[in-house]
This record gives C-alpha cells, structure tokens and sequence, in this order.
C-alpha cells in the first residue's frame, strides 16, 4: 500500500509539474501575439486606439495640419525630452530618416550647438514630409494619414510588415515607454 500511494503521489507531481509547464509555454505564445508583427490594417487599428495622434493634433480638430506636423517632430525628435534639437539626436535621427548627418551645420543655423524651433522648421520642411504623409492631398493628415507615415517609417526592410523588432525600437526611441 506504501508504494502505491508514493506512486500515485509522484505521477499527481508529474501532472502537476507538465501542467504547469504548459501553462508557461502558453503564456509565453501570448505574449509575443501581443507584438509580434503588424501589417498596416492592425497597425492603424492599434495605434488608432491610442493617444499619439491626438497628441500630435494640437488644436484637436481631428486633423494636423503643417504648423502642427512640424512641431510635433520636432518634440518626437527631442529624444531627451529637454526642448532643443542637439547634435547627438540630430545623428540619431539622421541615421533613421536617412538624413545626410553632415547636414547638421545647415540646421544650425546660427552655430550654438542646438537648432531651435526658428531653425528646425525650413530644414524640416526641405524634406518634403507632410507632402508625403498627405496622402489624399487636402491640405491636412488625418489619422489615417498619420499611422500610414509612421508605419512606412518604421517599416524599415519595406516588407509590409512591422516586425517585433521594428515596433520595439522606433516605439521606444521616439514614443518612449
């Protein structure tokens, strides 16, 4: 009767042990479900459901238009939060964007070692974003419009796709956690 009941005891420990197991792996799946990859619909419907594009929306009329664009990047692109556009960020961004780095001296305009919102704006504009994200050409982004630009931003293999790694590391260097 002893072994029998030490039997019974290690195969409930063994049941217990692959449940739990199951359990974690499970658990695990989900969570890279959560991330894992987007295409531009799920991506739209996700980022849809947040506040990043009302945040961009200065005045809350539901579109943005070129003075709001261009004041919202120029906060995205303060990566340290402090209100100028330091030379560190400019090269991170550069690298990103595809910007030529060495444009940095064109920027800064006056040669204080920080391109303000005065000096940003006719650099910014040079690049032709808001054009591009104004897919419909009406004059202002919608929100549509805007996760359609970020996405192609952040899809930066241009398979159509997000993947994790994608999403993680524009979201975190430009919309911070």
């Amino acid at each position: 009767m002893k072994t029998t009941n030490t039997e019974l005891w290690r195969r409930i420990g063994t049941a217990l042990c692959l449940f739990l197991m199951l359990g974690f792996v499970a658990c695990d799946d989900d969570e890279q479900d959560d991330v894992s990859l987007f295409n531009n619909d799920t991506f739209y419907s996700d980022i849809s459901s947040t506040s990043l594009f009302d945040d961009w929306d200065l005045n809350d009329d539901n579109f943005m238009d070129e003075d709001e664009f261009t004041s919202s990047f120029y906060d995205t692109w303060d990566l340290d939060n402090d209100g100028v556009f330091e030379e560190n960020e400019w090269n991170t961004v550069s690298e990103d964007y595809g910007f030529n780095a060495t444009d940095w001296d064109v920027w800064d305009v006056n040669a204080d070692g920080v391109v303000d919102r005065t000096e940003f704006e006719p650099g910014f504009t040079a690049y032709n974003y808001y054009t591009l994200w104004d897919q419909d050409n009406d004059g202002v982004i919608s929100d549509r419009e805007y996760t359609d630009g970020v996405f192609a931003g952040w899809d930066t293999d241009g398979d159509g796709i997000l993947s994790e790694a994608e999403y993680t590391t524009w979201y975190d260097r430009y919309y911070g956690v």
